[in-house]
């Protein structure tokens, strides 16, 4: 009787370390997310689960259609971690979805920035204050598919005990990035200086020195931004007070880290006015256009071209951008096709509206003396972002607030290069789900001149991160719709729509297999050409293969552009002898989802739900089925959304799946 008391110990001890070692697995190894872009702009896509308040939320172009993101939050209760995620060009998460960690340090991390790097990595820049109260600089380079580059912990670029504060990175095209920050002796009557270090494609520090250090002295410095020149240098701005006026001053540092401008750093605003803030972009192979918003009773924004060799081209301490009335705050330019349009919201009687002027290499304005409205929507405008729109002209997104909610929505519009507005005058809704606070906005470049929005969205009670991808023709919509698909007998029948049909496409029925790994693998199985005189269409596949099967048709119009559709979703046990276990569906589910399973004789099953802490939520016992497909209905009726598992039990067949219940 001991025996077999301490035999049934040991064997649900087994049991329950095996399924902790396989629940492990999981976390480390989170399935992707297998949507793809959601196109009601009042749901949008949900990028991250779990988490909890996420913050200083930026996102970066992949180069190839996608985005890096990365956030801050407190997940676990005690301390704030950045973290990252990829989403490629048809929305599909490439790793965890709940994010992962830049580094393998505990923190508590603080503030990450990034930059672009090459294509399908980015490089981001943070304080850590794992081993110091003021906080280390680190720097990470990661990849689309969660790969840390620059080791586990990332590289440290400070480490002195020395108050370090704005900081900012960029990165060139032969892949050297380069981080400017403010460094700080922490006595009272400490040195300030301007700090540049230049990072190798493979995380080695460049410069002789380590660092380049500008213009140390006791006078007070913040706010710093570095544009690289491309040719292995970098052009270095901050903010320093003379005489009680901030001042914006800039240098150049050549690729052997010496200054080239002069043996002070030269003056850009003039000694009249109180920077604010300002931003730097190339406006050419051999030009800076820089623009500044200066502090008086109505504010105003300046802008001034400046040459590779530190030389005002315009006006001697910047020209003013407008004349009309109202404060002008928060200046956003790009360049394209050899001018700058310059984005800025127009305060003036309480009524914030988003004004946009292009500017040619002399200063001259071309789209009217006083610019172009983004919309021609009553209510208010701001936050906004600018691209380009790969045609000359203008992707621009902004905060909107139109309508008798209590919180704005996100809208979108294309300026050409004449300024006219080629989508609705009064916008196109991005995120327009009612009554939530949105926040973090971020705009980047897409394919074929589309772009992806980026947001933070309070819904339910819950902030989340959220994403929508606008075509350049201002669609929201997919050429492919309706795809459904269905078992019947031995095979699955597959019918979709396709609408705005142009010329002879070529389209790719594809399948791919659930499995517990890092992506769908998908293998077209027909290949056909899409008819003018029909938009229905419908395959039949015989799956060579049973379990969970996936489909989705990718159409390759005229012109070489590809468009997959939504993805189709059938459980197919087909002539199958053993146990199956499906993929509940939906997954992720809000009230109740379906887990299907198949027996290949009567018997008797038990099934565990287990929250992500594995404290067991709910247990269906030892109940008999028949033969054949069965099916069980879970409803989350009380419990928060999160990740769950449930583990499957018939006999000696265990098997365990991971499930997400959203808001």
């Amino acid at each position: 009787m001991f025996h077999n008391k301490f035999k049934n110990q040991y064997s649900t001890s087994i049991l329950r370390l095996r399924f902790l070692l396989f629940f492990l697995l999981l976390v480390c190894f989170m399935r992707t997310n297998f949507s793809q872009w959601i196109k009601n702009p009042k749901e949008n896509n949900q990028l991250a689960i779990e988490t909890m308040d996420p913050i200083n939320i930026s996102a970066a172009d992949d180069e190839n259609g996608g985005a890096f993101v990365f956030w801050e939050d407190n997940k676990y209760g005690f301390q704030n971690e950045v973290y990252f995620m990829h989403i490629d060009d048809n929305g599909r998460i490439s790793f965890r979805a709940d994010g992962k960690k830049i580094t393998s340090l505990n923190g508590p991390e603080d503030n990450p920035i990034i930059s672009s790097l090459l294509s399908n990595s980015a490089v981001v820049v943070w304080k850590d204050f794992t081993d110091s109260k003021s906080g280390y600089l680190m720097a990470q380079r990661v990849n689309y598919n969660g790969l840390l580059l620059w080791t586990n912990k990332g590289i440290e670029i400070s480490n002195s005990n020395h108050d370090i504060y704005d900081y900012s990175v960029s990165t060139d095209n032969l892949g050297n990035t380069f981080v400017a920050f403010v460094d700080k002796e922490p006595k009272i009557t400490g040195d300030y200086k301007v700090v540049l270090k230049k990072i190798s494609l493979s995380g080695k520090e460049i410069f002789a020195e380590n660092e380049i250090s500008l213009n140390n002295s006791r006078i007070k410095k913040n706010l710093t931004s570095v544009v690289p020149d491309n040719n292995g240098g970098a052009y270095v701005f901050w903010l320093e007070v003379i005489d009680e006026k901030v001042i914006l001053f800039g240098q150049h540092i050549n690729s052997e880290g010496k200054e080239t401008w002069e043996r002070k750093p030269i003056e850009i605003s003039n000694r009249f006015h109180n920077v604010l803030n300002y931003s730097v972009i190339r406006a050419d192979n051999s030009n800076l256009y820089i623009v500044w918003q200066i502090q008086r009773a109505d504010r105003m924004i300046y802008h001034q071209l400046i040459s590779g060799n530190g030389k005002p081209l315009w006006q001697q301490g910047g020209k003013p951008v407008t004349e009309i009335k109202g404060s002008q705050v928060n200046p956003v330019a790009i360049f394209s096709n050899s001018s700058i349009i310059l984005s800025w919201t127009n305060d003036f009687n309480k009524k914030k509206k988003i004004i946009l002027q292009r500017f040619d290499m002399r200063g001259k304005p071309l789209w009217g003396k006083n610019g172009i409205k983004a919309t021609q929507a009553l209510g208010q405008q701001f936050g906004q972002h600018l691209i380009g729109d790969g045609k000359r002209g203008t992707i621009i997104s902004w905060i909107d607030s139109r309508n008798d909610s209590t919180y704005a929505n996100i809208y979108a519009q294309e300026i050409n290069m004449k300024g006219e507005q080629i989508w609705n005058p009064d916008g196109l809704p991005v995120a327009i789900n009612y009554n939530s606070p949105k926040s973090y906005l971020n705009l980047i470049p897409s394919l074929r001149g589309g772009a992806i929005v980026v947001f933070k969205n309070r819904r339910n009670g819950l902030n989340k991160i959220y994403a929508q991808r606008i075509l350049n023709e201002s669609s929201l919509s997919a050429r492919i719709s309706q795809l459904a698909a269905s078992v019947q007998n031995d095979s699955v029948k597959i019918n979709w729509n396709i609408s705005n049909e142009k010329g002879l496409s070529i389209y790719h029925v594809e399948r791919a297999v659930d499995s517990d790994t890092l992506g769908l693998i998908w293998k077209t199985i027909y290949t056909g050409r899409n008819k003018e005189e029909t938009y229905k269409y419908q395959y039949f596949d015989s799956p060579d293969t049973s379990g969970t099967l996936y489909y989705r048709i990718e159409l390759i119009d005229s012109n070489g552009n590809t468009q997959p559709s939504d993805i189709a979703r059938v459980d197919y046990f087909g002539q199958n002898s053993d146990i199956m276990v499906m993929q509940n569906d939906p997954n992720p589910f809000v009230d109740s989802t379906d887990i299907s399973f198949y027996l290949p004789s009567p018997d008797r099953v038990t099934i565990e739900f287990y929250d992500s802490h594995v404290n067991m939520v709910s247990r269906v016992e030892n109940k008999l089925f028949q033969s054949g497909e069965n099916h069980l209905k879970f409803f989350a009726q009380g419990l928060k959304p999160g990740i769950y598992f449930y583990r499957f039990r018939c006999e000696d067949y265990v098997e365990v799946k991971k499930m997400v219940i959203t808001d």
